[in-house]
């Protein structure tokens, strides 16, 4: 560094005032840009004053929350920004969490490996989508998009998408416009679908789905939307095997306070009547239904359930 001590202040303040929006982390090309040259960095790593972290970041300060996320950009090269449920999470997802941090960047595009971190070269990489202010990052409805395409599963997939959406991350009407941006992939569909699971009005579109999986199994039809009086005014059954088991298909309308609460009314009401209650996500319909369909034949078959006889209308 500079040779009087006035200019090792000044150069120190500006060394931290960089780490500090950085989770305390530098790049050493940013430390060169100061002029502090490799001797110098060598230097203060030996003093212990600095900590290296990794081949380019060096910690000039205690790490925080953001610490891991700025050493993958720094780490992974400059096009890098912080994508899928490494950016939901970044933003506030709750109940979530992922091993690796998952970086895109353009196809094409020169990075680095960095242990810990899943790099994403993808053709989907736009500039308008990324945030710029403070840490590199994709807008919470991209993310969103993307975590759900570089998922392990569809039910992870579903989870990434529904959950930013209960939690008030992304709205409906920017997961909408970022879902339009998929032209080609295998989880097009999903998303597709997840658009509905998470719009109002979804509930014959969710009929329509259970009733397809029950009859694929070769399960009893039941009663649909039956409608039951309480002490605590009138509710409505999605699916109903008459004395023996009542389903409930959830989805996330459902987390409204209001409706949660009448939904816990209605369910304790058929379990104290003695009904089976089974609870269902609406995006497991899409995903993964057979455990679910396991449960409801168990059910029917312990308690011996036989379908009522319909009668046939007559011909005119």
């Amino acid at each position: 560094m500079s040779h009087t001590r006035a200019d090792r202040i000044a150069r120190r303040a500006a060394i931290e005032a960089v780490a500090s929006r950085q989770g305390n982390l530098i790049g050493r090309r940013q430390l060169y840009a100061l002029g502090v040259t490799r001797s110098e960095v060598r230097a203060e790593i030996v003093a212990r004053r600095w900590r290296r972290r990794g081949c380019q970041c060096i910690q000039v300060g205690d790490a925080g929350d953001a610490t891991p996320y700025w050493r993958a950009v720094l780490e992974v090269g400059p096009t890098a920004v912080v994508d899928g449920v490494s950016a939901l999470i970044f933003a506030g997802l709750r109940t979530i969490s992922s091993a690796e941090i998952h970086i895109a960047v353009p196809q094409g595009a020169w990075y680095r490996r960095c242990k810990g971190v899943r790099v994403h070269e993808t053709r989907r990489f736009r500039e308008v989508d990324v945030v710029r202010g403070g840490l590199p990052r994709t807008a919470p409805a991209t993310a969103a998009v993307h975590g759900a395409l570089w998922a392990r599963t569809d039910n992870e997939a579903a989870l990434f998408v529904i959950a930013s959406v209960q939690q008030g991350l992304v709205a409906v009407p920017q997961l909408v416009d970022a879902v339009a941006l998929i032209k080609r992939d295998k989880r097009r569909k999903l998303l597709k679908g997840l658009l509905i699971d998470v719009s109002d009005g979804i509930e014959s579109i969710d009929e329509r789905a259970f009733a397809k999986v029950c009859r694929d199994r070769g399960i009893p039809k039941p009663d649909r939307q039956v409608v039951a009086r309480l002490p605590s005014g009138r509710v409505r059954y999605d699916n109903y095997w008459g004395d023996v088991l009542v389903v409930e298909i959830h989805g996330a309308q459902h987390l409204d306070v209001a409706m949660t609460t009448r939904d816990m009314l209605k369910l304790n009401a058929a379990s104290m009547d003695g009904r089976a209650v089974i609870q269902i996500p609406n995006f497991a319909i899409r995903t993964n239904p057979d455990p679910f369909l396991d449960q409801i034949e168990s059910v029917l078959a312990a308690r011996a359930y036989k379908p009522p006889q319909r009668q046939r209308k007559r011909a005119s």
